[in-house]
């Protein structure tokens, strides 16, 4: 069977491993994976190290091109999917008479970052990360213009870890943030001020719940000016505002799309035998744009292509865990009880050591836990997620 992989990050990569753990012999299998990067399967959340001059490019890589070659798949990198013929069940490379077949297409596209429509976006020294190519531009881009004063719009996990990592650059950083708090899709409005308090310890300055109206400068950015005008002076802006689904290879080569590339239970699209995975799906009407998601998504695809009778897709339950800006967080659930009066929630506060642990219990289940700073145990709160717990049990984990 030959299987044909349109991108190859998170979600792609994923696919392409469980075909071959999932297959029972793997030399039946022929992967073709397909690329419009030129480079290996790579990990984006070290591309704000990668700038700060942090760690290497080289260390970017989670597989190196000699691994594609020792699983037999065939990479092509540095090329660019214009259509896909779902009768003839072929894809077309751009630039390239050449047309590759297969009985199986997974399309793992991913997403483009969301960036300011108005207000002179055109200017030089604005930015958005989201690859190396990027990556290098914006590095280029510091050095190149002595680069003292950075405005991040968007205080999300990646906008963060931005800031957190350019300011050890010798650049005074400030992050931008429409809500009313940080990180409002894993935090609520208590623990979030606790983790600004420690980023504002670390340097990082802030502009909470307020709007950019315009950027301003002639032909380079000079300052960013708010809806209430104040005027903020900067070197450079990075708008981490967030993912739009790609789906315009989709769109126009006749499979099913609204917000993301609409898929089943099984990950199918409308042609059964083409699939869709990671951040350029729609499922349930949901656009993820999480790692955890493009995951386990790529893992229904792939254990449907060889067995056909598999369980199907379920939502991914929303969960962060990582470090941000040198601090562990973990959130998983709702960051808010889903009904004050019947909820309990308990609380464990520790400001001298940046220690936030906020836990929801309703019904007698573990419905959500923020658990910030060192020494949680954060397997048991993800492990039991949605379980039934014992109150007395949760009370003794929160406070260790």
């Amino acid at each position: 069977m030959k299987v044909v992989i349109i991108g190859n990050s998170v979600g792609g990569q994923t696919v392409a491993e469980s075909l071959l753990r999932n297959a029972e012999d793997p030399k039946d299998l022929e992967i073709v994976m397909i690329s419009k990067e030129p480079y290996p399967y790579y990990s984006r959340i070290f591309l704000p190290h990668y700038i700060a001059e942090q760690r290497e490019k080289d260390r970017l890589f989670v597989r190196k091109i000699d691994w594609y070659e020792k699983k037999g798949i065939h990479c092509l990198l540095g090329a660019e999917v214009s259509k896909i013929h779902p009768k003839e069940k072929s894809v077309e490379l751009a630039d390239s008479e050449l047309t590759i077949k297969y009985d199986k297409l997974v399309v793992a596209i991913g997403s483009s970052p969301r960036k300011l429509d108005f207000g002179n976006p055109g200017l030089k020294g604005v930015f958005t990360l989201r690859t190396i190519a990027d990556a290098d531009d914006i590095k280029n881009y510091i050095s190149k213009n002595k680069v003292k004063k950075a405005f991040i719009i968007g205080g999300g996990l990646l906008g963060i870890e931005l800031g957190y990592h350019i300011k050890d650059l010798d650049i005074q950083v400030t992050i931008c943030e429409i809500a009313n708090y940080l990180l409002p899709r894993q935090l609520c409005a208590k623990s979030s001020q606790y983790l600004e308090d420690y980023l504002r310890n670390q340097g990082l300055e802030f502009v909470i719940g307020q709007t950019v109206d315009k950027l301003v400068g002639e032909s380079s950015i000079e300052a960013v000016k708010l809806k209430s005008g104040e005027l903020n002076e900067t070197d450079i802006v990075m708008e981490q505002l967030g993912i739009i689904p790609n789906i315009e290879l989709a769109k126009k080569s006749g499979i099913d799309t609204e917000k993301g590339i609409c898929v089943n239970k099984f990950m199918q699209t409308n042609f059964p035998d083409i699939y869709a995975v990671g951040d350029c799906i729609q499922f349930n009407d949901k656009i993820w744009g999480i790692i955890p998601a493009s995951m386990d998504q790529a893992k229904v695809a792939a254990s449907h292509i060889i067995d056909g009778e598999v369980e199907p897709y379920k939502e991914t339950i929303w969960q962060t865990k990582l470090k941000i800006a040198g601090l562990d967080l973990l959130s998983v659930g709702t960051p808010e009880p889903e009904n004050d009066e019947v909820a309990e929630v308990l609380w464990k506060i520790d400001k001298d050591h940046y220690v936030c642990r906020k836990v929801i219990y309703q019904d007698d289940k573990l419905t959500g836990a923020i658990l910030m700073g060192p020494g949680a145990d954060t397997r048991f709160f993800i492990q039991n997620l949605g379980e039934n717990v014992k109150l007395d049990e949760l009370k003794e984990k929160i406070d260790n």
